[in-house]
């Protein structure tokens, strides 16, 4: 993989990851939801007393309504930054190009589901060619800012 291909994938995946990590905070929201309805009943008051501190049904249920917004807010930024990938992605000429890239950084898909939604073979070393052009395809139109970004990161000027 050239360096091109690599800063491409690069930040395509910076969206897949942020994905991927939203997905793992709705588990833990639905967790959550699952302990704070088993546990919404009337409590006696001795209950009450032997409950250790933090604990309480109250300080569940804000941990529950913080973790909700920061979920919301995650979310908000991801399609924030997904509209940016497929604008970047829609420039690129290739029908086959943009239909992997849309797939994979766009719908998160697999490449085994990939492979399969386009009729390739996914060990294939065609598949694999395919999706490193595609890459080499998109970097022009990866955001000025997010290049401008990336080399203040790094140090660069």
């Amino acid at each position: 993989m050239t360096e091109r291909e690599e800063k491409a994938k690069e930040w395509l995946n910076r969206n897949f990851g942020k994905a991927m990590e939203i997905e793992a905070l709705k588990r833990r929201l639905e967790r959550m939801e699952s302990d704070l309805e088993r546990s919404v009943k009337p409590l006696r008051m001795r209950e009450v007393q032997e409950e250790p501190t933090g604990n309480s049904q109250e300080e569940k249920l804000a941990e529950y309504i913080d973790l909700q917004r920061m979920v919301e807010v995650k979310i908000l930024e991801l399609g924030i930054e997904d509209q940016k990938t497929i604008k970047a992605i829609l420039n690129v000429e290739s029908a086959i190009y943009r239909t992997i890239l849309i797939e994979r950084y766009v719908n998160r898909l697999s490449w085994k589901q990939i492979a399969a939604v386009m009729h390739f073979s996914p060990g294939g070393g065609h598949f694999y060619h395919l999706h490193l052009e595609s890459l080499s395809a998109v970097l022009p139109f990866i955001p000025e800012e997010v290049k401008r970004n990336d080399r203040e990161r790094l140090g660069e000027t």
